[in-house]
């Protein structure tokens, strides 16, 4: 009894792992064609200026938008596939489907979250002037004298 426990469990973990490996090894390629970003921050190479100040702003502002248009898309499409993988696995066990629904929920509130706190960040800074005060173009284009 006790073997053929280890046996299902050892089944479970080896098909979540190459469900993971699949969509790591598939998937990224395609999404990260979208997410073609040159270098963080574009100073301080040979053919290039030297790096100023508004650099800095420059680098957090890239790591931001790598952040948001490239690890949380494809974050989120595995933990739905994980959470769609429990659902299809589940049978007449509910709390393989408790499980997968709370994935899925919790997936969406994620991404929720991410983008109502980045759209309140824009409206905020946005209000406040920072591009103005701060001579550095819009807050999220930084333009670098």
């Amino acid at each position: 009894m006790k073997n053929e426990k280890s046996k299902s469990k050892n089944q479970k973990s080896l098909g979540l792992f190459l469900l993971t490996f699949l969509f790591f090894s598939l998937i990224p390629i395609q999404a990260q064609a979208v997410c073609n970003f040159g270098p963080l921050v574009p100073c301080g190479r040979p053919g290039t200026s030297a790096c100023q100040f508004c650099d800095i702003f420059v680098l957090l502002n890239n790591i931001m938008s790598y952040i948001i248009k490239c690890i949380v898309p494809i974050i989120a499409g595995l933990m739905l596939v994980i959470g769609g993988f429990y659902l299809l696995i589940a049978g007449a066990s509910p709390q393989l489907v408790s499980k997968a629904k709370s994935v899925i929920t919790a997936t969406v509130i994620g991404l929720v979250i991410i983008f109502v706190a980045w759209i309140f960040l824009n409206t905020f800074l946005d209000k406040i002037g920072v591009a103005t005060w701060t001579g550095l173009g819009t807050w999220w284009q930084i333009n670098c004298p």
